[in-house]
Protein backbone atom coordinates (compact mmCIF):
# COMPACT_ATOMS: atom_id res chain seq x y z
CA UNK A 1 0.00 0.00 0.00
CA UNK A 2 1.13 3.57 -0.60
CA UNK A 3 0.21 6.95 0.87
CA UNK A 4 1.31 10.52 0.24
CA UNK A 5 0.26 11.83 3.66
CA UNK A 6 0.03 8.73 5.87
CA UNK A 7 -3.72 9.18 6.26
CA UNK A 8 -5.19 8.01 2.96
CA UNK A 9 -3.80 4.71 1.69
CA UNK A 10 -4.18 3.00 -1.67
CA UNK A 11 -3.87 -0.72 -2.24
CA UNK A 12 -1.85 -0.45 -5.43
CA UNK A 13 -0.92 -4.08 -5.96
CA UNK A 14 -1.40 -7.32 -4.08
CA UNK A 15 1.66 -9.37 -4.90
CA UNK A 16 -0.33 -12.55 -4.23
CA UNK A 17 -2.53 -11.65 -7.21
CA UNK A 18 0.46 -12.56 -9.39
CA UNK A 19 1.02 -15.86 -7.59
CA UNK A 20 1.07 -19.00 -9.69
CA UNK A 21 0.55 -22.25 -7.83
CA UNK A 22 0.33 -20.66 -4.39
CA UNK A 23 4.11 -20.22 -4.02
CA UNK A 24 4.13 -16.61 -2.84
CA UNK A 25 4.37 -15.97 0.87
CA UNK A 26 3.76 -13.00 3.10
CA UNK A 27 5.84 -9.85 2.74
CA UNK A 28 7.45 -9.28 6.14
CA UNK A 29 9.69 -6.20 5.99
CA UNK A 30 10.48 -3.20 3.79
CA UNK A 31 13.26 -0.62 3.46
CA UNK A 32 14.07 2.34 1.22
CA UNK A 33 17.38 3.45 -0.23
CA UNK A 34 19.24 4.32 -3.44
CA UNK A 35 15.97 5.24 -5.11
CA UNK A 36 14.27 1.89 -4.44
CA UNK A 37 11.79 0.36 -2.04
CA UNK A 38 12.71 -3.24 -1.23
CA UNK A 39 10.21 -5.68 0.32
CA UNK A 40 11.16 -9.16 1.51
CA UNK A 41 9.30 -12.26 2.69
CA UNK A 42 8.32 -15.69 1.42
CA UNK A 43 7.29 -18.98 2.96
CA UNK A 44 8.96 -22.31 3.54
CA UNK A 45 11.89 -22.71 1.16
CA UNK A 46 10.74 -19.91 -1.15
CA UNK A 47 11.86 -16.32 -0.73
CA UNK A 48 10.48 -13.05 -2.05
CA UNK A 49 12.61 -10.00 -2.83
CA UNK A 50 10.66 -7.25 -4.58
CA UNK A 51 11.84 -3.80 -5.64
CA UNK A 52 9.96 -0.70 -6.74
CA UNK A 53 10.83 2.87 -7.65
CA UNK A 54 7.44 4.27 -6.65
CA UNK A 55 5.86 1.67 -4.33
CA UNK A 56 3.29 0.82 -7.02
CA UNK A 57 4.94 -1.26 -9.73
CA UNK A 58 7.03 -4.11 -8.29
CA UNK A 59 9.72 -6.33 -9.80
CA UNK A 60 10.66 -9.74 -8.42
CA UNK A 61 14.43 -10.18 -8.12
CA UNK A 62 15.29 -13.76 -7.28
CA UNK A 63 14.32 -17.11 -5.84
CA UNK A 64 16.33 -18.54 -2.97
CA UNK A 65 16.36 -21.32 -0.42
CA UNK A 66 14.15 -19.84 2.28
CA UNK A 67 12.07 -16.86 3.24
CA UNK A 68 13.73 -13.58 4.19
CA UNK A 69 12.20 -11.83 7.19
CA UNK A 70 14.12 -8.57 7.43
CA UNK A 71 16.03 -6.06 5.32
CA UNK A 72 17.95 -2.87 6.02
CA UNK A 73 19.64 -0.19 3.91
CA UNK A 74 22.79 1.63 4.88
CA UNK A 75 26.21 2.65 3.61
CA UNK A 76 24.93 2.40 0.03
CA UNK A 77 23.65 -1.19 0.24
CA UNK A 78 20.61 -3.28 1.04
CA UNK A 79 21.54 -6.21 3.31
CA UNK A 80 19.44 -9.27 4.15
CA UNK A 81 20.06 -12.66 5.73
CA UNK A 82 18.72 -15.93 4.33
CA UNK A 83 19.25 -19.16 6.27
CA UNK A 84 22.05 -17.45 8.20
CA UNK A 85 23.85 -16.22 5.09
CA UNK A 86 24.44 -12.54 4.36
CA UNK A 87 23.19 -11.06 1.10
CA UNK A 88 24.62 -7.72 -0.03
CA UNK A 89 23.22 -5.59 -2.85
CA UNK A 90 25.51 -3.96 -5.39
CA UNK A 91 26.13 -0.23 -4.89
CA UNK A 92 25.78 0.55 -8.59
CA UNK A 93 22.53 -1.43 -9.01
CA UNK A 94 20.68 -2.28 -5.76
CA UNK A 95 18.70 -4.93 -7.64
CA UNK A 96 21.81 -7.14 -7.95
CA UNK A 97 22.75 -9.25 -4.91
CA UNK A 98 25.77 -11.32 -4.04
CA UNK A 99 25.90 -14.13 -1.52
CA UNK A 100 28.34 -13.61 1.31
CA UNK A 101 29.37 -15.17 4.61
CA UNK A 102 27.24 -17.68 6.55
CA UNK A 103 26.84 -18.12 10.30
CA UNK A 104 28.73 -21.14 11.68
CA UNK A 105 25.82 -23.05 13.20
CA UNK A 106 23.96 -25.99 11.62
CA UNK A 107 20.18 -25.90 11.61
CA UNK A 108 17.29 -23.63 10.69
CA UNK A 109 18.62 -20.11 11.29
CA UNK A 110 16.20 -17.19 11.22
CA UNK A 111 17.15 -13.49 11.13
CA UNK A 112 14.09 -11.76 12.57
CA UNK A 113 15.02 -8.06 12.70
CA UNK A 114 17.95 -5.81 11.78
CA UNK A 115 19.30 -2.26 11.96
CA UNK A 116 22.39 -0.41 10.78
CA UNK A 117 24.26 2.73 11.72
CA UNK A 118 27.56 4.59 11.94
CA UNK A 119 28.80 4.13 15.51
CA UNK A 120 31.93 5.30 17.28
CA UNK A 121 33.30 1.84 16.46
CA UNK A 122 32.51 2.28 12.76
CA UNK A 123 29.60 1.37 10.53
CA UNK A 124 27.69 -1.79 11.46
CA UNK A 125 24.83 -3.94 10.22
CA UNK A 126 23.35 -5.81 13.20
CA UNK A 127 20.88 -8.71 13.11
CA UNK A 128 18.93 -10.54 15.81
CA UNK A 129 17.29 -13.93 15.42
CA UNK A 130 16.78 -17.48 16.60
CA UNK A 131 17.80 -20.95 15.45
CA UNK A 132 16.70 -24.57 15.71
CA UNK A 133 20.06 -26.30 16.10
CA UNK A 134 20.44 -29.71 14.48
CA UNK A 135 23.23 -31.09 16.64
CA UNK A 136 21.80 -30.17 20.03
CA UNK A 137 18.13 -30.45 19.05
CA UNK A 138 17.27 -27.20 20.80
CA UNK A 139 16.05 -23.68 20.16
CA UNK A 140 18.43 -20.77 20.77
CA UNK A 141 18.66 -17.01 20.19
CA UNK A 142 21.55 -15.25 18.48
CA UNK A 143 22.95 -11.85 17.45
CA UNK A 144 25.42 -10.98 14.74
CA UNK A 145 27.15 -7.91 13.30
CA UNK A 146 28.92 -7.08 10.06
CA UNK A 147 30.96 -4.04 9.06
CA UNK A 148 30.59 -4.51 5.31
CA UNK A 149 27.64 -6.87 4.81
CA UNK A 150 30.12 -9.31 3.20
CA UNK A 151 31.15 -11.26 6.29
CA UNK A 152 30.07 -11.83 9.87
CA UNK A 153 32.60 -9.97 12.02
CA UNK A 154 30.98 -11.10 15.25
CA UNK A 155 28.24 -13.56 16.21
CA UNK A 156 26.89 -14.79 19.51
CA UNK A 157 24.73 -17.83 20.20
CA UNK A 158 22.58 -18.38 23.33
CA UNK A 159 21.88 -14.70 23.87
CA UNK A 160 18.81 -13.50 25.81
CA UNK A 161 15.62 -13.43 23.75
CA UNK A 162 14.94 -10.08 22.07
CA UNK A 163 12.29 -9.19 19.49
CA UNK A 164 13.32 -5.93 17.83
CA UNK A 165 16.29 -3.65 17.26
CA UNK A 166 16.81 0.00 16.31
CA UNK A 167 19.74 2.36 15.83
CA UNK A 168 19.99 5.97 16.98
CA UNK A 169 22.17 8.41 18.97
CA UNK A 170 25.21 6.23 18.31
CA UNK A 171 23.70 3.10 19.86
CA UNK A 172 21.95 -0.09 18.83
CA UNK A 173 19.11 -0.97 21.22
CA UNK A 174 17.25 -4.28 21.47
CA UNK A 175 14.04 -5.02 23.36
CA UNK A 176 12.29 -8.21 24.44
CA UNK A 177 10.16 -10.02 27.00
CA UNK A 178 10.23 -9.29 30.75
CA UNK A 179 10.95 -5.65 29.98
CA UNK A 180 14.40 -6.33 28.54
CA UNK A 181 16.25 -3.35 27.05
CA UNK A 182 19.92 -3.59 26.08
CA UNK A 183 22.19 -1.16 24.24
CA UNK A 184 25.46 -1.50 22.37
CA UNK A 185 27.83 0.96 20.69
CA UNK A 186 29.17 -1.69 18.27
CA UNK A 187 26.59 -4.50 18.03
CA UNK A 188 28.94 -6.83 19.90
CA UNK A 189 29.09 -5.83 23.57
CA UNK A 190 25.64 -5.35 25.14
CA UNK A 191 24.62 -3.65 28.40
CA UNK A 192 21.28 -4.16 30.14
CA UNK A 193 19.72 -0.72 30.58
CA UNK A 194 16.25 -1.49 31.91
CA UNK A 195 14.32 -4.60 32.83
CA UNK A 196 10.81 -4.49 34.23
CA UNK A 197 8.94 -7.79 34.73
CA UNK A 198 5.57 -8.23 32.99
CA UNK A 199 6.48 -5.81 30.18
CA UNK A 200 6.39 -7.75 26.90
CA UNK A 201 8.30 -5.33 24.68
CA UNK A 202 8.00 -6.20 20.99
CA UNK A 203 8.86 -3.06 18.96
CA UNK A 204 11.41 -0.25 19.15
CA UNK A 205 11.82 2.70 16.77
CA UNK A 206 14.16 5.67 16.61
CA UNK A 207 12.05 8.78 16.04
CA UNK A 208 14.93 11.06 15.08
CA UNK A 209 15.11 12.39 18.64
CA UNK A 210 14.48 9.43 20.93
CA UNK A 211 13.96 5.69 21.14
CA UNK A 212 10.32 4.68 21.55
CA UNK A 213 9.53 1.18 22.88
CA UNK A 214 6.07 -0.40 22.72
CA UNK A 215 4.38 -3.74 23.25
CA UNK A 216 4.18 -3.57 27.03
CA UNK A 217 1.57 -1.88 29.19
CA UNK A 218 2.93 1.62 28.42
CA UNK A 219 5.70 3.01 26.17
CA UNK A 220 9.23 3.62 27.38
CA UNK A 221 11.44 6.32 25.85
CA UNK A 222 15.09 7.35 25.85
CA UNK A 223 17.05 10.13 24.10
CA UNK A 224 20.29 8.15 24.13
CA UNK A 225 19.54 4.44 24.72
CA UNK A 226 21.02 4.68 28.23
CA UNK A 227 18.57 6.58 30.47
CA UNK A 228 14.96 5.37 30.15
CA UNK A 229 11.62 6.86 31.18
CA UNK A 230 8.26 5.15 31.45
CA UNK A 231 5.55 7.23 29.80
CA UNK A 232 2.46 8.25 31.76
CA UNK A 233 -0.25 6.54 29.73
CA UNK A 234 -0.78 3.53 27.50
CA UNK A 235 -1.29 3.72 23.74
CA UNK A 236 -3.51 1.37 21.67
CA UNK A 237 -0.79 0.02 19.38
CA UNK A 238 2.77 -1.09 18.78
CA UNK A 239 4.69 1.59 16.90
CA UNK A 240 6.20 0.33 13.63
CA UNK A 241 7.55 3.61 12.19
CA UNK A 242 7.97 7.10 13.65
CA UNK A 243 9.45 10.52 12.91
CA UNK A 244 9.19 13.41 15.35
CA UNK A 245 7.46 16.38 13.73
CA UNK A 246 6.24 14.30 10.81
CA UNK A 247 3.98 11.29 11.46
CA UNK A 248 4.05 7.91 13.21
CA UNK A 249 2.31 4.60 12.57
CA UNK A 250 1.23 1.77 14.83
CA UNK A 251 -0.60 -1.53 14.62
CA UNK A 252 -2.65 -3.38 17.23
CA UNK A 253 -2.60 -7.11 17.91
CA UNK A 254 -5.98 -7.31 16.17
CA UNK A 255 -4.57 -5.70 13.02
CA UNK A 256 -5.97 -2.17 13.42
CA UNK A 257 -3.85 0.67 11.99
CA UNK A 258 -3.15 3.89 13.93
CA UNK A 259 -1.63 7.26 13.07
CA UNK A 260 -0.19 9.93 15.38
CA UNK A 261 1.40 13.34 14.95
CA UNK A 262 2.87 13.47 18.48
CA UNK A 263 3.31 9.83 19.63
CA UNK A 264 0.80 10.31 22.43
CA UNK A 265 -2.57 10.78 20.70
CA UNK A 266 -3.46 8.04 18.24
CA UNK A 267 -6.27 7.84 15.68
CA UNK A 268 -7.42 4.61 14.07
CA UNK A 269 -7.81 4.90 10.32
CA UNK A 270 -9.23 2.55 7.72
CA UNK A 271 -6.97 0.69 5.31
CA UNK A 272 -7.92 -0.96 2.02
CA UNK A 273 -8.88 -4.61 2.32
CA UNK A 274 -5.92 -6.95 2.34
CA UNK A 275 -3.35 -8.56 4.64
CA UNK A 276 -2.47 -6.90 7.95
CA UNK A 277 0.25 -4.25 7.79
CA UNK A 278 3.66 -5.43 9.03
CA UNK A 279 6.17 -2.70 8.16
CA UNK A 280 6.51 0.81 6.74
CA UNK A 281 9.26 2.53 4.73
CA UNK A 282 9.45 6.22 3.84
CA UNK A 283 10.76 7.99 0.74
CA UNK A 284 11.46 11.69 1.31
CA UNK A 285 9.97 14.09 -1.20
CA UNK A 286 12.29 14.71 -4.12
Amino acid sequence: MTSKDGLVWENDQRWSDNDVGGKAGALLDIAYGAGYFMAVGGKGKTDEILVSRDGRAWEELMDGDGRIETVTFGNGHFVTVQEGRLQLSAEIDPRAFQWSDALPWKGAIHARRCACGDTEAGFRYVFIGDADLERDQRHAFWRGSSETGMRWDHSMLDTPEVRDIAYGAGFFVVVGPDGRIESSHDGQTWTVRAATPNEEFSRIVWTGKRFFVTGGTTPWTSPDGIAWTKENSAIPCRVVWAREGLISFGVSWSGDFYVSSNLSEWNKIALPLGPALRAVAYRPEE
